[in-house]
């Protein structure tokens, strides 16, 4: 579908807007009266929220915006792999173009919602494949929803997977056409320099330590501060309450004054990954500024640890919600 016959399906006043983004790829300008959201078709990929007028995603201003390549920076949706493994790293999601399923507005609420759609289609087929089975090779087949709804003051995404696969004769193993994947939300958070932010609700929980040969280790700081390069995937972290002592996983910004809270289904996405490349990975990246891991911060909710595993015509829902605040409670 070319430009035009996207604008002409899917423009609504102020409220929603097809543009032409970077390298003339489309993307969806989303507008309440006090927030905006940008997200291409590519991946469909957000590159910018913002509430009154305050950015909230970091993107490099050397990412590529080509077809079949992920855009650094924003939330890069990884699906259906985590890093490295049986494909490409981080899936392929971010690299395929959706379609645009659904857009809905409600005024009164002062909402906008754009739903994208994935389904198995040639390139799915040739990458991520079942496993051989009795001398058969049968296909990945799915259904994926991802809907994104910007509220005047925070964003929702959520994301719905549903294994479309035929169900397996009686004779066949119990395996056979099960749909296993990993998830990650990926957001890159704008901040005003990493040696003014820490994060929040960490404290307690074990991490996969990558930069230490994936050590198990248990965090035993309350205020999660980056002074090297760090990559660490926490797991089951669910915010726990005792007594009136409430700690949800928290951005903390002290140069700008400012804090972002996320929350998410702790069921269905248990681990926390916390990244940045530091000094030495930035300048190996070529879609990354030598220095601009000092204004970037990754926390990323997903199901990482533990895939999910969906038998034929079984469903996987899960939502994530990003809620900044204009000045930090601390």
């Amino acid at each position: 579908m070319n430009h035009s016959q996207l604008q002409s399906l899917w423009n609504k006043g102020k409220y929603i807007q097809v543009l032409k983004g970077n390298n003339d790829l489309s993307k969806l300008e989303l507008k309440t009266s006090t927030s905006s959201c940008e997200i291409y078709i590519h991946g469909a990929h957000i590159t910018s929220f913002k509430t009154n007028s305050i950015e909230h995603l970091f993107m490099s201003e050397k990412s590529g915006f080509q077809d079949m390549k992920a855009i650094r920076g924003g939330i890069p949706l990884i699906w259906p792999q985590f890093g490295n493994g049986k494909i490409q790293t981080h899936g392929f999601a971010r690299n395929c173009d959706w379609e645009i399923h659904k857009a809905l507005v409600d005024e009164k609420a002062q909402t906008v919602q754009i739903e994208f759609l994935l389904r198995n289609n040639e390139y799915s087929e040739k990458v991520w494949n079942c496993n051989i089975t009795n001398g058969k090779e049968t296909i990945n087949s799915f259904h994926t929803i991802y809907r994104v709804t910007l509220h005047p003051d925070f964003l929702d995404l959520e994301f719905d997977v549903k294994n479309t696969s035929s169900s397996p004769s009686s004779s066949s193993s119990s395996n056979d056409n099960i749909l296993e994947f990993q998830l990650a939300f990926h957001t890159y958070y704008q901040i005003s320099n990493i040696e003014n932010v820490y994060v929040l609700g960490l404290d307690g929980r074990e991490y996969i330590d990558k930069m230490n040969n994936h050590k198990i280790t248990k965090e035993v700081n309350d205020k999660v501060q980056i002074s090297n390069e760090t990559d660490r995937v926490y797991l089951n972290v669910v915010p726990t309450q005792t007594g009136k002592n409430y700690q949800p996983l928290q951005l903390i910004d002290n140069g700008s004054k400012t804090s972002i809270t996320l929350t998410y289904d702790y069921q269905s996405m248990p681990d926390v990954v916390v990244w940045n490349p530091w000094i030495e990975k930035s300048k190996k990246m070529e879609d990354f500024g030598d220095n601009e891991y000092q204004n970037m911060i990754c926390i990323e909710i997903g199901c990482i640890n533990t895939p999910v595993r969906l038998s034929p015509n079984q469903s996987f829902q899960t939502k994530h919600s990003i809620l900044p605040s204009n000045k930090s409670s601390l």
